[in-house]
């Protein structure tokens, strides 16, 4: 079994590359950043009209040599007084570093050729470099209406240092506002400056899309009419990483538009250099299915004869309300109504439930802010009236499961998870950062899943020699940080220490399967299965084949007669795919409102005999077969890559969730045996087939680092 990844397998062809550009390189006399630089404003400019720039130690830039004459380019950069400060040479094109600094090679030079795509002057409008981030801009299409905001994803191509001539394709989505707005809402703050600063974009009205704009002698944009990444403040943008509702949707999301741009340098760079998805063998996998929190009665038991007690710090109406709904709620998680209380102040023995204002509200007001940290006596989870007003199931989950973590904390014993399971020898450490008082803090399970927390913070020290061993493995040797990109340390019984590190590599889906699925399923009906009679003799058809099965004949014999009666007039697949939610379907609630859904039986095998007699697709698969073929790179669990002293995992959605899209991608995590240990992972692979960590989802790293952070917070009153 094996999937890809967004590393990119590169093989340059210098030659061509040779034949057709020229590459100029600059030296600053002083060493200062290129971000933002003059220099390169100029250098794609109008006087010099270069394809693409980029920076790394030095910054590059690329012309087309048919146009160029190269050693009067050079002549005209030495005479010009705006690049007195910078020396610029011609390098040539490698495809691996041997030691010639003038050269451009490796992940600079697929940097400039990606980046080529979207000269201003290139023939692919939809596409715009901005030669200050060193990324490929893709807009959305601008027609007659300037949004105030839009989403534009920004394209890099990533070193990756244990690979030579592989490079991370990453895409980002930010968000670029009017300017006149940004004036407007940061008007008299210090970060206007800085915002200013940034690369600034104009509406060219000819192709419908953002280019960069230079100050041409001075002059400033109209502010009605250019763009500044910028987000809005207190709003933090969020693009899906793979949506597959409809081809639209693919084609916005983070994944669609990797694949875009993939499939951009496959047409039109593949003279100059030949790129795939590098693919990864796994040689381990556990699926996801361990779950305690899908019905509420699942944790029955772990609830049994446990106190729940509501604590109103509010006292109005709006409390009140909440109270009663909260109650509603909680009740189908005991097996006791009588367990649950209300009151003015915690309870020792019980799960308290605050009812409180927000931070907000007590600055204003003046008064004490009413939020109190857990202890180990008192497990406490807030709720303020302003923020849950309307609170749902969904919620009530959470803060059921994150109380329980809280008394698992208290009572330093893990009663949510099956610790025996593993069949560990002896304890267990699992290592953790503290950024916000520079410490590290440690879980030390036993064997039987009793556990305790150890702190090490430099003064404080706590079982010393025990623990400190294991804290040069966190820092860096010279700066004495956190190791960036760190996210913890696993110990065994033996001693052998573990580091997981996250990685910029993700698992990418059947990308092209999905895209062609999803266009196949916006194409019309065939010419002769278009109309009301046509579609009426194939339902028919069906019924005929299914005589003996268990099906609804009404169902299907009522749509039969729906199609009949529009006759010969022509029905659009989306009409169709209604009628048969209408009739073959069911009723669903959504919100406030009820919808028919395609999820019956007679839909889904009606819709089977469409796709396998008639090839007429009507969605997307979404049986448990198709999830796998389609997004098994991100599903389930999924270990690889071992040698003697590393390996990588990554962690996906459970298959049971898999509904219209992916929020976030799934990252490539990197084990790394440190010193004489052994590779020990693997064997607490199961501690991330949980869903209390991230309700009802997956956990991409061990589930004691939720402990952890959680008794992190207990930390004031412990």
């Amino acid at each position: 079994m094996s999937i890809l990844t967004n590393r990119l397998k590169v093989n340059f062809h210098i030659d061509a590359i040779e034949r057709d550009f020229v590459f100029i390189r600059f030296k600053r006399d002083k060493n200062s950043k290129w971000w933002g630089a003059e220099e390169l404003d100029r250098i794609i400019g109008d006087d010099y009209q270069a394809m693409s720039v980029g920076y790394a130690q030095y910054a590059y830039a690329m012309f087309d040599k048919k146009s160029n004459d190269t050693y009067a380019l050079l002549q005209k950069l030495k005479t010009d007084p705006k690049f007195a400060s910078v020396s610029a040479i011609e390098v040539k094109p490698q495809a691996v570093y041997t030691g010639n600094d003038e050269c451009i090679c490796e992940v600079t030079l697929a940097r400039l050729l990606m980046n080529s795509l979207g000269s201003s002057r290139s023939r692919f409008k939809h596409l715009h470099f901005s030669n200050l981030t060193g990324a490929l801009l893709k807009v959305p299409p601008l027609k007659n209406k300037l949004y105030d905001a839009i989403s534009v994803a920004e394209i890099t191509l990533g070193r990756d240092e244990s690979q030579t001539n592989e490079f991370l394709l990453k895409v980002s989505v930010v968000s670029y506002r009017k300017k006149v707005s940004i004036l407007k809402e940061y008007k008299g703050t210090p970060e206007l400056k800085k915002i200013l600063k940034r690369p600034e974009y104009v509406f060219h009205s000819g192709t419908g899309t953002l280019r960069r704009w230079l100050r041409p002698d001075g002059k400033e944009t109209d502010p009605t009419q250019s763009y500044i990444q910028c987000a809005k403040q207190g709003k933090k943008l969020h693009t899906n990483f793979l949506e597959f509702g409809s081809i639209e949707k693919f084609e916005k999301s983070r994944a669609g538009i990797l694949f875009q741009v993939f499939n951009s340098i496959q047409e039109y760079l593949s003279e100059y250099m030949s790129v795939d998805f590098s693919t990864l063998e796994i040689a381990h996998s556990i699926e996801l299915k361990n779950t305690i929190l899908k019905n509420p009665n699942q944790l029955h038991s772990k609830l049994d004869g446990q106190a729940i007690h509501i604590v109103d710090k509010v006292n109005d109406e709006n409390a009140a309300d909440l109270i009663i709904t909260l109650k509603e709620h909680l009740l189908p998680y005991i097996t006791d109504e009588k367990l649950i209380t209300v009151g003015k102040r915690d309870k020792e023995t019980a799960l308290n439930f605050r009812i409180i204002h927000d931070a907000e509200f007590y600055e204003k007001a003046g008064h004490k802010d009413e939020y109190l940290p857990s202890t180990d006596k008192i497990q406490r989870q807030h709720l303020t009236v302003e923020s849950t007003t309307n609170i749902s199931k969904p919620i009530v989950k959470t803060i059921v499961k994150e109380q329980l973590i809280k008394r698992d904390i208290s009572s330093r014993t893990l009663n949510l998870f099956d610790w025996t399971k593993l069949q560990l020898k002896g304890s267990w450490t699992f290592a953790a950062w503290d950024d916000d008082i520079d410490q590290v803090i440690f879980m030390e399970i036993q064997q039987n899943g009793n556990f305790q927390f150890y702190e090490i913070d430099g003064q404080d020290i706590f079982n010393w020699q025990k623990f400190e061993q294991y804290r040069k493995f966190m820092t860096d040797g010279s700066s004495g940080d956190k190791i960036e990109a760190l996210e913890g340390l696993v110990i065994s019984d033996n001693g052998d220490i573990n580091q997981i590190f996250i990685t910029d590599a993700i698992s990418i889906p059947d990308l092209s399967k999905i895209e062609a699925i999803l266009k196949e399923v916006e194409t019309e009906l065939p010419e002769n299965k278009r109309n009301g009679y046509e579609l009426a003799d194939i339902v028919e058809e069906f019924l005929q084949e299914q005589s003996a099965s268990n099906l609804d004949v009404e169902k299907l014999e009522a749509l039969s007669s729906e199609l009949r009666k529009i006759g010969s007039q022509t029905i659009s697949k989306v009409d169709f795919k209604s009628l048969i939610a209408q009739y073959l379907g069911t009723k669903r609630k959504t919100g406030d409102k009820e919808i028919d859904v395609s999820i019956t039986s007679e839909a889904t095998r009606f819709r089977d005999h469409l796709l396998d007699k008639h090839q007429i697709r009507l969605k997307l698969p979404q049986d448990n077969q198709s999830k796998e073929d389609l997004f098994d790179a991100s599903l389930n669990i999924k270990y690889f890559g071992e040698t003697e002293k590393q390996a990588y995992y990554l962690v996906g959605e459970r298959r049971d969730n898999v509904q219209l899209h992916f929020k976030d991608a799934c990252h490539l995590r990197r084990i790394v045996a440190v010193d004489d240990s052994k590779l020990i992972f693997r064997q607490i692979l199961p501690t991330m087939d949980v869903d209390f960590v991230r309700t009802g989802q997956s956990t991409v790293i061990p589930f004691p680092f939720k402990y952890i952070r959680e008794y992190k917070k207990f930390s004031v009153t412990k």
